[in-house]
């Protein structure tokens, strides 16, 4: 799992052009169209996907089922999947993913990252489709801390859970 780690750190400063329209390096796009990123859509699912199919490419087909452009889509492919564990406890190189609540429901979108380091109350991740601000909008690949909390909100993003490979 620490290799999904190592390789989505590489990845930290990679930008987008306005508007969803592509990517500033020509390489980093032509790996995210590789993955099934478009023109126009979110991408911090298909960064995901990428650092996972590059970590894991001896998963490659088995992944390529399992995510989605979305994120809780995603989770729900995953925790599907006798393979992989979804649960609450974080770990290097997991996939976390937060889902987004509006007036205290949970609603279908979310945001996606890769956990690259794990404290008691905290976790470093590194995102693709970030800002400043840590929404799930942006415009690069960051490297991020997040609270460990999954206390539901009246609305924005709340921890859903980890992805993991069952060992």
């Amino acid at each position: 799992m620490k290799k999904a780690a190592e390789i989505a750190l590489k990845y930290v400063g990679q930008q987008e052009k306005i508007n969803n329209s592509g990517f500033k390096d020509e390489n980093f796009e032509a790996r995210m169209d590789k993955v099934g990123w478009q023109f126009g859509q979110a991408w911090c699912a298909f960064f995901a996907e990428l650092v996972w199919k590059e970590a894991f490419p001896e998963k490659f087909k088995e992944l390529d089922h399992l995510f989605n452009g979305g994120a809780v889509a995603t989770w729900n492919n995953f925790s599907k999947n006798s393979d992989f564990v979804c649960d609450k406890v974080p770990e290097p190189g997991a996939l976390v993913i937060w889902q987004n609540y509006k007036n205290g429901m949970p609603h279908w979108t979310g945001h996606v990252g890769i956990v690259v380091s794990v404290s008691e109350t905290s976790i470093i991740s590194v995102e693709g489709n970030t800002n400043s601000k840590g929404g799930r909008e942006g415009v690069e690949v960051a490297k991020k801390i997040r609270p460990l909390n999954f206390e539901t909100k009246q609305s924005g993003l709340v921890l859903k859970g980890f992805i993991k490979f069952k060992t």
